[in-house]
């Protein structure tokens, strides 16, 4: 029996990941770490953990944890400005690396971003990168980056320019090379962070990119 930490639990793809968790039975707990109470404190196997991010590096847990979830991320938009985003996006998940190697987890598997490079002129793409680099920094035992195109599914907040942009992307599918840009479902992208866990690969970075993610949703729906 395994003891999983998830942290952004009350985004989309967290608690899409979180309710696969649920669905096996292969984890005496699951700790999440949130701003707020989740729907899920009643569960048996739940443990909550009420935290800023800015905290993450106090986080105490009276088990040793084998699997860390990071689903952290957020928008320009929510967050203000340029310096709001890196906080959350590098700051807050390079913070739960450091806090991973610290406490001795085995396995850290974070959603980065298709096209990541700490070299782009992109902004976003840029701090995607440098967060990479910054975790592939730490020497962990297994760190697992998974680089999702745009993602599909119901959001919890509004992201109007993403809706759009998927809207585009399901539209020209006849392109050369169109396939490795094709939206990823959310419910896809969490399946896949918790098969890879399962059939752990032992040490080591490994950078699962969009259209690896997709070739579970293609077999599902063979």
């Amino acid at each position: 029996m395994k003891t999983a930490l998830v942290v952004g639990a009350t985004g989309a793809t967290g608690s899409a990941l979180v309710n696969a968790l649920l669905t096996s039975d292969q984890y005496r707990a699951i700790h999440l770490v949130s701003r707020r109470t989740t729907h899920w404190r009643h569960r048996e196997v739940i443990r909550e953990h009420i935290l800023p991010l800015s905290r993450i590096g106090d986080l105490t847990t009276p088990y040793a944890i084998d699997e860390v979830y990071c689903c952290l991320g957020t928008t320009m938009k929510t967050a203000g400005s340029k310096a709001a985003f890196r906080a959350v996006d590098y700051g807050a998940v390079v913070a739960l690396g450091q806090w991973a190697k610290e406490n001795g987890v085995g396995q850290l598997h974070v959603i980065s971003s298709k096209g990541a490079n700490a070299g782009s002129r992109n902004f976003y793409l840029r701090t995607k990168g440098e967060m990479e680099q910054a975790l592939s920094a730490l020497d962990l035992p297994a760190l697992y980056l998974y680089r999702p195109s745009l993602l599909s599914g119901e959001r919890i907040d509004d992201r109007r320019g993403e809706r759009f942009g998927e809207f585009i992307l399901n539209r020209l599918t006849w392109l050369p090379g169109s396939a490795k840009w094709r939206p990823v479902p959310i419910d896809t992208l969490a399946q896949a962070m918790i098969e890879r866990a399962h059939r752990h690969e032992g040490k080591g970075r490994f950078r699962i990119e969009s259209e690896q993610i997709l070739q579970l949703d293609s077999t599902a729906s063979e």
